[in-house]
């Protein structure tokens, strides 16, 4: 049996032959398979039916009729699928076609010719009129379409372009709209196509300030920021593989159309201290266009035609500015708008200045479980603050509008166990005293940035706040910094505490009580400064310079304060930044002289261990009191303290230099002098 199921004899072969040599056909078979006799035949047929429709008058009358049968024929024997006949009724045709219409037959290069010819006008027609191939060549579209992507761009829907014209008919079918995404030819070089979304129509007015777009569309007198959420997906470049650092997206939306564009924050936008407004208008016949990847996009707000203008930045350069004035930086802020039919005449600059400005500065000092006692060291901070006075957020917020940021502020307000204010023209200060958390924090603000009682305590519950969140922060993370002033971060303290910091304790064998009890501290180059650490240390022993005994011959800022049970020794060395307080029990210090004794040896150990941290272990050592046992103690890993101080720095038209110019003006140069002196 055969593939085919048709019951026949295996053809005989002869004997010695390779079991692969191909068999003649059988007689009863086609010479052709069953596809290629039925497309030969359909061709043949179509071809014979044209030459008999254009040509039935130079075909005699008998050959005419019998190429009408056979056409008809192969009508019939293609649907009773007869292969065989099918085929030699083909080649009848064919014959006929041949010998009786070959004036009238297409040789095979016409009509390969004329089938080229056909698919070529076709595409031709879509391609001008309906649909044409576009490759994306940048990423200024991003996220919407990336580089190298690939699509297919409709012409009709805005009108049909007549083929290599310029001329669109049937604008009536559709109208641009905002946010539709458009291809067209770059106005700069009509050579290269752009594809770009469209945020502005004729009349339209556009406002663009960092990443917020602003909209006043023609006939309207209100601007209005187009509605946008920021989205938490990271952005990816090209291949859609690799992260993108300094990147947002965000979800906009414009006359009901949403899609999504991105920023990279770049080095020059994390420079700019106070963002400048850019203004366009559109004028009749155009359109403002911009790419979704808004600051790496080459599009309506960065194109610009070379026309015979002044230009006002190129008066004076940053040199000049320099050498003219006492401020060093400079940036360069032009009129930004661009108006309709604006010839160039005109222009206008202000060079701003960043001065630096203590009433911009901001700093906050952090004691957290500090050795010498909240109290003290509240005390000894507040005694700094010029106009010290006790007061509550609830004061600072009197004047405050109502609302949820006031009504947050005072509950973290009463969360405050001391609140101490004060401070001159320049800055405004805090000490707060939170007992909970065991901790100090003094803040400063300059009277730039808390410009009144209500932003002051703002800004203290601020802090409080995020102090709150994490007690082992460090003090750089706890202010928020406002957008429009530049700042200069000076920090200290934290590290090792072992860099700053000793501590050493005996006690007497059987004893009970301080009286039994000696405790030395050592502070080495202190981050609050060497006569805060000794004002204090003398604070938790409950006295102060004016009240305490100074001793001499230990140096010239030593001091004996006696308690009940205690001989207690402050010896402060302000050139060497190191502070030593001793409390030593009355039945180790029987008297001051004991005291004093012990305070020399400590006295001449200060220089050593002012210069190598290791050093501090000698000040004073168990041998000091003989027989007393020595008590292990504890060292912090990280240090006490630490705080920050931002220096501001502002950019503003209080430190600017204005130019203007005019180019031939209307009224004339001796018209415009005058105006120009009153001003």
């Amino acid at each position: 049996m055969t593939a085919a199921g048709q019951g026949r004899e295996p053809e005989a072969r002869r004997v010695g032959a390779p079991a692969d040599a191909a068999a003649p056909p059988r007689a009863d078979e086609p010479k052709r398979s069953r596809r290629a006799i039925r497309s030969a035949a359909r061709a043949l047929q179509r071809e014979a039916r044209r030459v008999l429709r254009k040509h039935a008058d130079r075909i005699a009358a008998e050959p005419a009729d019998a190429i009408r049968a056979s056409a008809a024929a192969i009508d019939s024997l293609g649907g009773a699928e007869d292969w065989l006949k099918l085929e030699a009724e083909a080649e009848l045709l064919d014959e006929l076609l041949h010998k009786h219409a070959g004036f009238a037959r297409k040789s095979a290069w016409r009509e390969t010719a004329e089938n080229v010819l056909i698919a070529v006008a076709v595409a031709l027609g879509l391609r001008s009129c309906f649909y044409e191939p576009f490759k994306i060549p940048s990423s200024s579209m991003m996220p919407t379409l990336r580089a190298g992507d690939h699509i297919f761009v409709n012409k009709f829907v805005y009108g049909i372009q007549i083929p290599f014209t310029s001329t669109v008919v049937g604008s009536s079918l559709g109208a641009i709209e905002r946010g539709d995404v458009i291809v067209f030819r770059y106005p700069l070089d009509d050579s290269e196509d752009f594809i770009k979304r469209v945020i502005g129509l004729p009349g339209d007015e556009i406002h663009v300030t960092n990443r917020v777009v602003a909209l006043k569309r023609a006939g309207s007198d209100a601007f209005e920021e187009l509605p946008r959420v920021q989205l938490h997906e990271r952005c990816v470049d090209d291949t859609g593989t690799k992260t993108l650092p300094n990147c947002q997206l965000f979800e906009e939306t414009l006359d009901g159309k949403t899609y999504v564009v991105q920023y990279t924050l770049g080095s020059e936008d994390r420079e700019q201290l106070a963002p400048q407004v850019r203004a366009w208008k559109v004028p009749e016949g155009h359109l403002l266009v911009m790419g979704d990847n808004r600051n790496m996009s080459h599009d309506s707000l960065a194109w610009t035609v070379t026309i015979e203008a002044v230009d006002a930045t190129k008066v004076l350069s940053l040199k000049d500015l320099r050498e003219l004035t006492n401020d060093s930086m400079f940036s360069v802020q032009d009129n930004g708008d661009v108006v309709v039919n604006d010839d160039g005449h005109h222009d206008q600059c202000t060079y701003l200045a960043s001065h630096r400005s203590e009433q911009h500065d901001l700093g906050v000092s952090v004691w957290r479980n500090p050795t010498l006692g909240l109290g003290p060291v509240f005390e000894s901070a507040a005694a700094g603050v010029p106009g010290a006075r006790p007061g509550t957020v609830a004061d600072l917020l009197a004047a405050a509008p109502p609302g949820v940021d006031r009504d947050r502020a005072l509950e973290v307000g009463a969360g405050i166990d001391r609140l101490v204010t004060g401070g001159d023209q320049l800055t405004r200060h805090a000490l707060v005293l939170l007992e909970g958390a065991k901790a100090v924090l003094h803040l400063r603000c300059g009277t730039g940035v808390c410009v009144d009682d209500a932003a002051w305590g703002q800004h203290i519950a601020s802090v409080v706040e995020k102090f709150h969140g994490n007690h082992a922060q460090d003090a750089r993370t706890l202010i928020d910094q406002p957008r429009q002033v530049r700042y200069t971060n000076q920090w200290s303290g934290r590290g090792d505490s072992r860099e700053h910091f000793f501590e050493r304790r005996l006690t007497k064998p059987g004893g009970k009580g301080p009286r039994d009890e000696v405790r030395f501290r050592a502070f080495r180059r202190p981050a609050e400064g060497t006569q805060f650490v000794r004002d204090a240390a003398l604070r938790s022993l409950g006295s102060d310079i004016s009240t305490a005994i100074r001793v001499a011959e230990l140096g010239d800022e030593a001091y004996v304060v006696e308690g009940t049970d205690r001989w207690n020794l402050v010896i402060a060395d302000v050139a060497r930044e190191l502070v030593v307080l001793l409390e030593c029990g009355k039945s180790g210090c029987t008297g001051q002289p004991r005291l004093l004794e012990i305070g020399r040896a400590v006295s001449e150990g200060i220089g050593p261990a002012a210069t190598d941290r290791r050093k501090m272990r000698v000040l004073f050592t168990s041998g000091d009191v003989p027989g007393w046992e020595e008590v292990p103690v504890g060292t912090p890993e990280v240090h006490e303290f630490d705080q920050v101080t931002l220096e501001g720095t502002v950019r503003g038209r209080e430190h600017s230099v204005d130019v203007e110019l005019w180019l031939r003006p209307d009224e004339g140069i001796g018209a415009r002098l005058p105006a120009v002196g009153a001003a």
